[in-house]
């Protein structure tokens, strides 16, 4: 599956070699494969930790619109596009991409 097909049924999961450690509202995540450190805040740390367990594109957005002050449209506009970054950088599997 390319980044490009990801739907509200895709299942996504946190890649399983990764190393990860909390600095207050960031989330820092070693990639073992190429070495890079990645950095999430705020929001995007909620997203990660909605990540550790297989969930839907659909399901976090939901529970993103019912835990923020977001209109639906655009929690679904940004998502997806750090859903892409996250996937094409190893950090994120689609349920096709074990």
């Amino acid at each position: 599956m390319t980044v490009s097909h990801i739907t509200d049924s895709t299942t996504l999961a946190a890649a399983g070699d990764l190393l990860t450690s909390e600095f207050g509202t960031e989330l820092v995540i070693l990639n073992l494969q190429d070495g890079v450190y990645y950095g999430l805040e705020d929001v995007g740390a909620r997203i990660w930790s909605l990540l550790r367990e297989p969930v839907t594109l659909g399901a976090i957005r939901d529970a993103l619109v019912s835990e923020y002050d977001v209109e639906p449209a655009r929690c679904e506009q940004d998502l997806r596009a750090l859903v892409r970054t996250l996937v094409s950088k190893g950090l994120v599997r689609t349920g096709e991409s074990r």
